[in-house]
């Protein structure tokens, strides 16, 4: 497992400590960008290599696509059963991949030892025939895969699932460089607090890319089809190439859409309930928030999607029209998962997301402080932009000095092995604890690794050390 992140090698021993409980139904939680098909790949090998065979279930066709890529690039065996499927079935294969629908449209139920759930927060008591298929395997263990352990009412997973594994959070990911950090721009204030009806906004969506991340590519998320693709129209006729994805999008256009975005073609992809999971677009920085969201689940979703690490992308902007970022907190927040009750709560008090008062007590409102009430806000009927200001805000991580220097060594220890300039880290450290690094740190961090490094890194310290030291004195 040498080419596995220390966190994920760490999952994997967590989940198997869990079976060897006599849990049946885990869930990995690991942050969107985290591995999570990497690590229920290695599971699986292991089980493979027992003589086990396993079932690998997923909802869409992207996901089935990369569970089999992965699968079949650690050398297993892999049949695919899923309608779209271009290659034919291999039943007697030790792994298979299927899609949901198809097992029950077919009534196909594989015989197999063991199962992985892939977005496993579809598969809640209230995805009845989901949960129907799961039930048909009440001695098989499941390992169930997502990033936001809650169903659409935000409570657990709970009895569908029995244990709950937290691989990793997004702080650790990007403190340890495996996510970049995220810079949110927003109103002061939560919009939609029962003072505003309908779809609250701040900005115009063009308005708010051109002013805050003009030219960069941008994944937006609107309320409704018509909402995208009037945005995607007025993306366009500024001179900003913008496409709409939707249910309505045949598969050959989504496809050509998503690559036009690879390749830089298309800037911003309009889309609705498209591009909350099961997509892979690194190249994204800008996350364009147009909407509501009811649950952090879904918000924690849609900014995922940009948060992956990409060559020249140093960090990645959250676009926050509704202010939702004062009712869910920012993506490095610390959060508590639960199976049972409410799955996903901010770490600490909680606040009003009005006032943030820590008087707040969401199940007996009102506010105490600004008498706030949830649901105030009237029916969705139509867009309302407000014209608040929009104001940048990132996540200041709280560490120590001492934390912060082990993990300035360790930013510059992995830019060595890496074979790229230390001066790098100067911009991260700015995104992440919302400071300039001094300079004394800096030529500190270096100096500290020419003889507490590895051979490699030594070198390459001492070479851009003498290097900064060479310019200050011409």
């Amino acid at each position: 497992m040498t080419d596995d992140r220390p966190y994920q090698t760490e999952a994997i021993a967590k989940v198997r400590a869990a079976m060897s409980r006599g849990a049946k139904r885990i869930v990995l939680v690991i942050p969107t960008g985290g591995g999570k098909t990497r690590i229920a790949s290695r599971i699986v090998q292991m089980g493979v290599s027992k003589g086990k065979r396993w079932l690998w279930l997923a909802h869409r066709t992207e996901l089935i696509g990369q569970a089999g890529d992965t699968l079949g690039g650690l050398g297993l065996d892999v049949g695919l059963i899923a309608a779209s499927s271009p290659w034919p079935e291999r039943p007697e294969a030790p792994v298979q991949v299927a899609s949901v629908a198809t097992l029950l449209a077919r009534g196909n139920r594989p015989k197999v030892d063991g199962i992985v759930a892939d977005e496993c927060h579809h598969f809640g008591e209230g995805a009845e025939k989901w949960s129907a298929l799961l039930r048909e395997y009440p001695d098989v263990p499941v390992v169930g895969l997502t990033a936001t352990p809650e169903r659409g009412d935000g409570t657990g997973l709970a009895p569908m699932f029995d244990s709950l594994v937290v691989g990793a959070t997004v702080r650790q990911l990007t403190t340890a460089g495996y996510l970049v950090p995220c810079v949110i721009v927003r109103p002061a204030r939560w919009l939609k607090h029962g003072m505003v009806k309908g779809n609250p906004l701040a900005w115009e969506p063009l308005d708010a890319y051109r002013t805050n991340t003009p030219g960069e590519s941008c994944l937006l998320f609107a309320r409704s089809i018509d909402e995208a693709e009037r945005y995607a129209a007025e993306f366009t006729e500024a001179g900003i190439a913008s496409v709409a994805v939707s249910e309505r999008t045949s598969a050959v256009d989504r496809f050509r859409a998503i690559e036009d975005f690879k390749a830089g073609k298309v800037k911003v992809l309009c889309n609705v309930f498209v591009f909350t999971e099961g997509t892979d677009l690194p190249s994204a920085s800008v996350c364009l928030v147009a909407r509501g969201a009811g649950t952090v689940g879904t918000l924690l979703q849609m900014i995922g999607r940009v948060l992956r690490p990409a060559p020249g992308k140093d960090h990645a902007t959250w676009i926050d029209l509704q202010g939702l970022s004062h009712v869910h907190g920012v993506p490095e927040d610390e959060r508590v998962f639960s199976l049972e009750g409410k799955a996903i709560k901010l770490a600490g008090p909680p606040m009003c997301p009005v006032c943030q008062s820590t008087e707040w007590d969401a199940d007996h409102p009102p506010c105490p402080q600004c008498g706030y009430v949830p649901g105030g806000g009237g029916p969705e009927t139509e867009t309302t932009i407000t014209g608040d200001k929009l104001e940048k805000y990132w996540r200041k991580l709280a560490e120590s000095a001492e934390q912060r220097k082990e993990t300035l060594s360790r930013w510059l220890i992995q830019l060595a092995l890496k074979g790229h300039v230390p001066g790098r880290v100067l911009y991260k450290w700015k995104a992440v604890y919302a400071e300039e690094l001094t300079r004394e740190a800096y030529l500190r961090g270096l100096a500290d690794l020419t003889h507490d490094g590895s051979g490699v890194v030594s070198e390459w310290a001492r070479m851009h050390l003498a290097r900064i030291r060479a310019r200050r004195a011409a």
